[in-house]
């Protein structure tokens, strides 16, 4: 058990911060060197002022990049923006939404456009649009259940299709959102 050499609570051993007055337990900290442990059975008349006490709070802070920040960006493992060249990106983003637009004409002039690594990521995404598709087109063969299926699927899709554009446009690279959960699609 470590004891805070400030306020004197008791904590695990692991604990890098004390849960009570927020100082940092690490030896190297300078606001609490001179700081002397509290007896929890003297009372506070005796110990007497304890030196951490008296500097600025701010030297007891825990660094600013350990502090909880709401406002940071979250990681999102499906976007792949951060390996393509911003030269890249944005020379090339209308030939990458192109991919999506105009379906097998758009795959084929995306794949062709300067061999860009961007429009290339684009030209898969659109692909595995492209494949979707046709598997859901095969349920239609059965009337009126199959029929409305198809139609579902479909929607879904096109929905799918309009922010897999937005985000080419917008030079993302990011990952068509249901597409990609499917497992023969991954990759």
């Amino acid at each position: 058990m470590k004891t805070c050499p400030n306020c004197g609570t008791q904590m695990a051993d692991d604990a890098k911060f004390c849960e009570s007055c927020g100082v940092s337990l690490e030896q190297g900290n300078p606001g609490i060197q001179g700081a002397q442990p509290v007896d929890n059975n003297q009372s506070a008349a005796q110990s007497g002022p304890i030196p951490a006490q008296s500097g600025p709070m701010p030297a007891q802070m825990p660094p600013a990049q350990t502090q909880f920040n709401p406002y940071q960006q979250y990681y999102n493992p499906k976007d792949h923006t951060s390996e393509y060249d911003v030269r890249d990106i944005a020379d090339n983003k209308l030939f990458a939404a192109f991919a999506y637009i105009f379906g097998v004409l758009g795959i084929i002039a995306a794949l062709l456009v300067n061999n860009s690594p961007f429009t290339r990521f684009h030209a898969k995404q659109a692909v595995k649009l492209e494949i979707a598709a046709i598997v859901v087109v095969i349920p239609a063969v059965i009337p009126f259940l199959g029929w409305f299926v198809t139609g579902a699927c479909l929607l879904v899709l096109a929905v799918v299709k309009i922010i897999a554009v937005v985000n080419a446009l917008n030079g993302k690279a990011i990952e068509a959102p249901i597409i990609s959960e499917i497992g023969i699609f991954k990759g």
